[in-house]
């Protein structure tokens, strides 16, 4: 299979990457080296990851070329990315894939990339935004509109109805190696899970066929969560006292997709005016997957401090529910496993948080559900599928269970990183 071009964005120029979508390219690549990142996991248990690395390296300006970066790790050359992690549009860290064992320190040499070299990767992340335009909205919905095309960013037009045909599977996708996700860019605003069957990237050859065939089994996999009026997975919500209302009332949303990288791609959505009861907000969302993850990490934004912001995930009679801490009760996970995918096979679902957010537990008539009570201005957490069909899928909730306290240990377990020349 040819290799694909992948346009990846440093500090606002261009730089053209090439990927294979079907096996690991051993790049030969020329660089001029910058400084040796060290890594060292002090933990009992092994980490894997995204490393981030903030400081000194973004503050001292010493990453200012537009020409791209790789580094050497064990021997083997890796991508280098340019991250924001906080949601302000600037690259903030530079992130890089590690798996460190227990007890385990190794130092990363970072290169610059010689001028016209091509850097090729394999690419474990994307993420898509893809309309109609050449038609026009009657009633809601979009007439005339002949094929999907590629976009950054949108502004979602006013009265814009569920099911109009505008967008490609109804709004923007992310995936990993392990899993995909959408969600509903319409007055529902809820995330849904594409399982996936193989690792390489699929979703931008979903939905440009219809809004149907993704619902059955293909090659690549399928939509396996039922959402309908529920969270779906994940989905930003306020919480009312008796029910979980998503982000529905707005007085209007822009979506952009801030990152389409080789390990890390990001969508972020602003929702202007949110509709609260008898309070209006606007909220900044900033989701984020990497590669070898099955995790999104959502970070909101608000403008004014905002309480019972809630999130949570679909109530499922076949599926149990269940809670679990991390080694030092740092961060915890709502939970459930069992045949609740659309394919009635096993799925587990999670809802990740940091217990400094005092999120509590709860549920509504439809949802198992997070609470953060009291007024935050900044709200973290991460939600996660894991489907049985997927390579090496999770087929038992006692694998699952495994999955997640690794999962929850990784968060909690910082790495301690220093830069050198």
């Amino acid at each position: 299979m040819k290799p694909y071009i992948l346009l990846v964005l440093f500090t606002g120029l261009s730089q053209v990457f090439s990927f294979s979508q079907t096996q690991q390219i051993k790049p030969k690549l020329k660089g001029t080296y910058l400084f040796t990142v060290s890594v060292e996991n002090p933990n009992t248990y092994e980490i894997t990851k995204v490393v981030e690395v903030k400081e000194p390296v973004i503050e001292k300006g010493i990453l200012k070329s537009t020409l791209g970066y790789f580094a050497v790790l064990n021997g083997k050359t890796i991508p280098v990315e340019l991250s924001d992690t906080n949601g302000d549009d600037l690259h903030d860290a530079m992130i890089f894939e590690a798996s460190l064992p227990a007890k385990y320190k190794v130092d990363v040499k970072i290169y610059e990339a010689k001028k016209k070299e091509s850097l090729q990767f394999y690419k474990k992340t994307q993420a898509e935004l893809w309309h109609r335009v050449t038609g026009k909205f009657v009633d809601g919905r979009y007439v005339g509109g002949g094929n999907f095309y590629r976009f950054d960013s949108i502004r979602v037009p006013q009265g814009f109805m569920d099911h109009a045909y505008f967008i490609k599977y109804e709004g923007p996708g992310w995936e990993s190696d392990k899993v995909g996700y959408r969600f509903y860019l319409d007055w529902r605003n809820a995330n849904d899970v594409f399982g996936k069957k193989k690792s390489n990237m699929v979703l931008q050859d979903v939905g440009v066929d219809g809004y149907q065939t993704y619902h059955q089994m293909n090659e690549w996999g399928m939509d396996v969560l039922k959402v309908g009026s529920t969270l779906g997975i994940g989905s930003i919500a306020w919480y009312n006292g008796e029910k979980a209302i998503r982000v529905e009332k707005t007085d209007s949303v822009m979506c952009k997709i801030s990152s389409d990288g080789l390990v890390r791609s990001q969508v972020k959505t602003w929702y202007y005016g949110w509709q609260t009861g008898d309070k209006k907000n606007s909220v900044v969302s900033l989701k984020s997957i990497d590669a070898g993850s099955r995790m999104t990490r959502e970070l909101l934004k608000f403008a004014q401090p905002h309480d019972k912001v809630a999130t949570g995930f679909i109530l499922d009679k076949k599926a149990e529910v269940f809670e679990i801490s991390s080694e030092n009760g740092n961060w915890k996970a709502l939970a459930s496993f069992g045949k609740q995918s659309l394919a009635d096979d096993n799925l587990g679902l999670a809802i990740i948080y940091p217990t400094s957010q005092n999120g509590r537990v709860t549920k509504d008539k439809i949802n198992n559900l997070v609470v953060f009570e009291k007024p935050l201005q900044t709200v973290e957490y991460y939600f996660l599928a894991a489907w049985e069909q997927e390579t090496n899928g999770i087929k038992t909730k006692e694998k699952f269970e495994e999955y997640l306290k690794k999962s929850l240990n990784m968060l909690e377990g910082g790495l301690k990183i220093s830069v050198k020349k």
